[in-house]
């Protein structure tokens, strides 16, 4: 079980909970979730991302992360705990 900032990401049954709240996320959501509050309080770029989340076929010149991370957000709701960076890129905000 990860937890931060009011979120628990259950990765055995595959669940997350925000402030009580069930979010219902895609596969992609959920991985992209569980990679930035394992890698907490660190930051992780893009490229980190698209490697521990989607194969090795990914073109890394797309903008999948951010629209991930985007969809993401809106998901998680506020107050907002995905920091992105110019640069340094995400960072979920509160970890451990």
């Amino acid at each position: 079980m990860l937890r931060t900032a009011g979120i628990e990401l259950d990765p055995v049954r595959r669940t997350v909970v925000r402030d009580g709240r069930q979010l219902a996320l895609s596969a992609k959501e959920f991985a992209v979730l569980e990679a930035l509050l394992e890698a907490g309080p660190g930051f992780l770029s893009a490229e980190a991302v698209l490697e521990r989340v989607w194969d090795v076929h990914a073109d890394p010149f797309t903008y999948t992360v951010a629209v991930t991370v985007g969809r993401l957000r809106r998901k998680l709701g506020e107050p907002p705990i995905i920091a992105t960076t110019p640069g340094i890129d995400s960072q979920v905000r509160g970890t451990h």
